[in-house]
């Protein structure tokens, strides 16, 4: 099953409930690349054992996608305001957990 965080972000799960980070290759252009198939190219973040840490781990991976360089106080404020977009999903994975 793949689950579509974002454009650029989506998380694989197996069978085996091991949780696969995503995230699309994009080209020069900005464009999303294709493999031979037309299908979006991926490019594999990390391996996460449940829901919550692979998208505690995007939202990180999001921030340094937004800034090459920021001050601390910049950096906190901007992942407070990431974590709080994505706290009500996250709450109802740590629910199930």
């Amino acid at each position: 099953m793949i689950v579509i965080i974002n454009e650029d972000y989506q998380v694989k799960v197996d069978n085996y409930a091991n949780y696969t980070l995503l995230k699309a290759v994009r080209g020069e252009s900005g464009a999303i690349k294709t493999d031979k198939h037309n299908l979006p190219m991926f490019t594999v973040k990390g391996y996460y054992s449940n829901m919550s840490r692979a998208l505690n781990a995007c939202i990180h991976l999001m921030l340094e996608d937004k800034y090459d360089v920021m001050e601390l106080t910049q950096y906190l404020d901007e992942l407070e305001r990431l974590e709080a977009k994505f706290r009500p999903v996250m709450k109802r994975f740590r629910e199930g957990e």
